[in-house]
């Protein structure tokens, strides 16, 4: 089947302008997404990298000159995409001095060569912090910045937009509709987050700015924590936590730099059993038994129900709350029933979760049979571990997760990840949905072999000249 056989219905129109408009994708519902033969799919897809690439390749620097150094002009296959494929390191290329040497500036000029936004002219002069200059950004541009975990020892910074936070939107009520059944278009249900009111990480990004709405209203938008969750923070906690594996806590500048918010640490550290007591105690007192969303990173949920528990809380919420999680473990030491006990705690008989990583516009839902489904808005790949090339789109293939993200309008979209994966390719799921799927043993590459290399011959030449561009800025 092709798009020009479609037939003239309510979905094939739908489909047809999805030639040239890919972000409509993700207006479509579960049921449309995940019914769509697949040759349509890829067809759909293609046309959208090469619509992305005509149009992002004269704007966005750091794509026209990794272009240039792959030769490549043109787009004409799924698998031609591949050499344009950004390492999921390239948004954490930045030289760390650049911070803790307050040279906000000379980030930004780095930031300037990722998105179609002009940001050069952002006066970041008086910046002392990471949040300081996102803010600055922020309050200057239209952009909405977003930055992962640091759980490397480096935050990756990304430029979303206006209408790339409302594809996140369109995506994310498209995922909880999936795990949940509850549709967020249709029904509001109070909202929990056993974290940080606010703040610029991606969970807490899309929390802060979806979860009033998805609430109803701010007041029925509960956090642990009301206070703005700090970048600075995060960059310090992750750094920390590598330089202590490596026994060179000693040696790290950056917690001299943020000596001078060393206060506001001590006052979180001070406060924070306050502040989970309060939010325990309203579960309890104007919730128990209630339906509710309760959202948020697994490793952050586990942590507030053994916590609760501690103080003899049990079974909180109706049955039918629906709990949506992901971001995994992330090496947190946790009991072996630790799936039993937080069900117990949360009152439910299953969590549900996703599968997706801060370069993502939204996530691949997991279902009932344990696999994670890939969205037709994500393009997957898998690539051979070894020599980065392509494995075939077909059959059962494991190696490194690769994609291009078609909601991505003013940035390129298109990572090589740090995961290992497994691709079912034409396996049929019992869940009933159609595509590829992903088996839910997904493992880093940095755990599994100490290092993250990725390999490709032909092409690292290209790929360390690339780099060589990002770190150019002025004097």
């Amino acid at each position: 089947m092709t798009i020009s056989t479609i037939e003239t219905t309510e979905q094939g129109e739908k489909i047809k302008k999805l030639q040239f408009e890919p972000q409509v994708l993700v207006q479509l519902t579960n049921e449309e997404l995940f019914s769509m033969n697949q040759e349509v799919v890829e067809q759909i897809q293609l046309k959208g990298i090469q619509i992305r690439f005509e149009t992002l390749y004269p704007k966005v620097q750091a794509l026209k000159r990794l272009a240039e150094e792959q030769g490549i002009q043109n787009i004409n296959s799924l698998n031609d995409v591949i050499p344009l494929l950004f390492q999921h390191t390239v948004y954490k290329s930045y030289p760390l001095a650049l911070i803790e040497k307050h040279q906000f500036s000379k980030l930004t000029q780095w930031m300037n060569k990722f998105t179609t936004h002009d940001i050069s002219k952002v006066n970041v002069t008086e910046c002392k912090s990471i949040d300081d200059w996102l803010e600055q950004i922020e309050k200057q541009t239209d952009l909405k910045i977003v930055h992962s975990t640091g759980t490397s020892g480096k935050l990756s910074f990304l430029p979303r937009s206006a209408s790339e936070m409302q594809n996140f939107k369109n995506a994310l009520y498209l995922f909880i509709h999936a795990l949940t059944g509850v549709n967020p278009h249709e029904k509001t249900i109070p909202v929990f987050f056993p974290g940080f009111r606010d703040g610029r990480q991606l969970a807490q990004r899309v929390l802060s700015t979806f979860g009033p709405e998805l609430a109803g209203s701010p007041n029925e938008f509960h956090t642990a924590i009301p206070d703005f969750m700090s970048a600075d923070f995060m960059a310090l906690a992750g750094r920390m936590q590598v330089a202590k594996a490596k026994g060179e806590l000693g040696k790290m500048q950056m917690i001299k730099a943020l000596a001078w918010k060393r206060g506001e640490i001590l006052k979180l550290k001070r406060n924070r059993p306050k502040m989970m007591q309060a939010f325990f105690d309203n579960m309890i007192e104007r919730y128990k038994g209630r339906q509710v969303f309760l959202m948020g990173p697994l490793s952050t949920l586990i942590s507030a129900a053994l916590e609760g528990e501690k103080q003899g809380y049990s079974q909180v919420f109706a049955p039918n709350s629906a709990i949506v999680t992901g971001g995994g473990l992330k090496g947190m030491d946790v009991p072996n029933d630790w799936y039993e006990r937080i069900c117990r705690f949360y009152g439910v008989k299953t969590i549900r979760d996703g599968y997706g990583m801060t370069e993502t516009t939204g996530y691949c839902p997991s279902c009932e049979y344990e696999r994670y489904h890939i969205y037709p808005f994500h393009v997957p790949y898998v690539l051979d571990p070894d020599t980065g090339k392509t494995l075939p789109r077909k059959g059962i293939q494991t190696g490194r997760f690769a994609f291009y993200d078609l909601l991505s309008e003013s940035y390129w979209g298109g990572i090589i990840t740090g995961d290992e994966v497994t691709i079912h390719w034409n396996d049929e799921c019992e869940c009933g949905r159609k595509g590829p799927w992903i088996e839910k043993r997904i493992q880093r590459f940095s755990e599994k072999q100490g290092d993250d290399k990725i390999s490709c011959a032909g092409a690292q030449e290209a790929y360390d000249n690339f780099l060589d561009f990002l770190l150019e800025v002025e004097e």
